[in-house]
């Protein structure tokens, strides 16, 4: 099982030093890739983390000069608040400047407030986002015309260079829900959920194969929270869902990584500051600690 772990680009903890610091030491450790998670204009007092937060795309081009082999990732990109053709072409210069090294996990969104505050439709969300992601590959894929309506875009006999070193981008589609395994299976090349309590995630583990053509050719990628001060294994998100988390429990947590990879999780994305608060000092023992516990 592969691992990533996510940068401190939001919360109260983030700075351009701890955001480089943590980045370079996943490096040296010897993690797979680092990950920056994405949001743009939350209102005030949205209980989350995710007022305070550097952007993305940008903060992984200035990680992709200051890192030389961690592949670089978004868990998760909210696609269809932006214009796609201008996240295809970030996404191939990042491609570019980091030497063929993005990965891209994406979703629908869970914020209506966001996309107001974006002047940006939330309730078609899910199609904008499946029309989003035929684009960024269309264009990867050196196409020269596209059309959609849904997106209100229409264009023929366009230049998109540089082209991307990757001919493929790899796309996880992020979500718990139906719709978003429907998504990974039609439109990507892996599913990205959270990881919910372990008697939940065995079942959606097999729904997901067993209600959807195909799916055994797909990745399992699961982002999941480590807070070593913690007693307990489980927390409630923003929206109120019950989550897995990566405890103090240093014996809890290796049976929650053997039971992953029992049921074929293949990649695992860790939130070394869940809530933003966090050191980075304290994220680099996190670090310390998953590695131990996964050996």
């Amino acid at each position: 099982m592969k691992l990533g772990v996510c940068v401190p680009n939001y919360g109260e903890q983030s700075t351009p030093d701890a955001i480089k610091r943590i980045a370079v030491e996943a490096e040296r450790a010897g993690f797979d890739s680092v990950w920056c998670t994405d949001h743009l204009l939350m209102p005030r007092n949205s209980g989350t983390p995710y007022e305070r937060v550097f952007e993305s795309i940008t903060t992984l081009a200035y990680l992709s000069g200051v890192t030389s082999k961690v592949r670089l990732g978004i868990s998760s990109l909210i696609t269809a608040m932006r214009n796609p053709v201008v996240v295809a072409k970030q996404l191939a210069t990042l491609d570019n400047l980091s030497n063929g090294r993005v990965i891209l996990a994406t979703s629908a969104g869970w914020n209506e407030k966001e996309f107001s505050n974006l002047g940006s439709n939330y309730h078609n969300r899910g199609k904008r986002l499946n029309e989003s992601i035929r684009l960024i590959r269309a264009l990867w894929n050196g196409q020269t015309s596209f059309e959609s309506k849904a997106l209100n875009i229409h264009f023929s006999d366009v230049v998109f260079e540089p082209r991307p070193i990757q001919k493929h981008v790899p796309i996880w589609i992020a979500g718990n829900s139906k719709a978003a395994m429907r998504r990974a299976v039609k439109l990507g090349d892996g599913w990205h959920p959270n990881l919910f309590p372990l008697d939940i995630f065995r079942k959606m583990v097999s729904d997901f194969r067993e209600i959807f053509p195909d799916a055994s050719s797909k990745l399992i990628t699961v982002r999941v929270g480590l807070n070593p001060k913690a007693e307990s294994s489980e927390y409630k998100s923003p929206l109120g869902e019950r989550r897995v988390l990566l405890s103090g429990n240093r014996a809890q947590n290796k049976q929650i990584l053997n039971t992953l990879k029992e049921l074929g999780v293949s990649y695992l994305v860790v939130a070394l500051s869940p809530d933003g608060k966090a050191s980075a000092a304290d994220q680099i023992d996190g670090m310390k600690m998953i590695l131990e516990d996964i050996s």
